[in-house]
C-alpha cells in the first residue's frame, strides 16, 4: 500500500497558491523583481521536455536573468489550474497544469502571430524566513502550437542545436 503524504494545512495551500499566481503573473507583466522574490535563493529548474534548459541548479538572479535575455516581444497569459499540493517532511510538493497564451505585438500576417504551450509543472516549495518560496521547477510540456520563431526560449534552444 502506498503511503499516505501528510495533510497540507489549510493556510499553507492557499499562500502556496497565492505564491503561484504571483509567479507567473511576473512572466506576464515582465515584473523580474516579483519573479525573484518567489524564488528561493537557489532554485532547480529542468524545462527539458521543452526542448530548452537542460536539468541544472542556479541562483534565484540566474534564473530571473534567464528569463529576461528570453524577453521577446509577446504579449503573454499565463494560467494554472487542477494544483495539487502535498506535505514531505519540511517541503511541499506541487503540481499544476498550465496554459501560456503568447501573441506577437504587432500582427504581421494572420494566423502567424500567436505561440501556445499547455502541459503540466511539478514544483518543490519550502519556507524561507517565514514565507513559502520555489526550490524547484519541471516543466513537463504536452503540447506548443503556432509560429515557434516568436518564442525566445525557443529560438534560443534551436540555435543551440543547430536549428535556427
Amino acid at each position: 500500500m502506498k503511503k499516505r503524504m501528510a495533510d497540507l494545512d489549510a493556510l499553507d495551500h492557499i499562500a502556496i497558491n497565492d505564491l503561484l499566481c504571483r509567479f507567473f503573473l511576473a512572466f506576464d507583466e515582465r515584473n523580474w523583481t516579483s519573479m525573484a522574490d518567489c524564488l528561493a535563493p537557489e532554485v532547480f529548474i529542468d524545462y527539458s521536455s521543452s526542448g530548452r534548459e537542460q536539468p541544472s541548479t542556479m541562483t534565484n538572479f540566474e534564473f530571473v536573468q534567464r528569463r529576461q535575455n528570453a524577453a521577446d516581444t509577446l504579449s503573454k497569459h499565463h494560467s494554472f489550474s487542477n494544483l495539487l499540493l502535498s506535505s514531505e517532511a519540511e517541503d511541499v510538493r506541487g503540481r499544476c497544469n498550465y496554459l501560456i497564451l503568447r501573441f506577437e505585438r504587432d500582427l504581421k500576417r494572420p494566423g502567424e502571430d500567436f505561440y501556445h504551450s499547455c502541459g503540466a509543472y511539478e514544483f518543490m516549495f519550502a519556507k524561507a524566513d517565514g514565507s513559502w518560496r520555489i526550490t524547484s521547477i519541471t516543466q513537463k510540456a504536452l503540447r506548443s502550437w503556432g509560429n515557434s520563431n516568436l518564442h525566445g526560449g525557443t529560438r534560443m534552444a534551436g540555435a543551440q542545436d543547430g536549428k535556427a
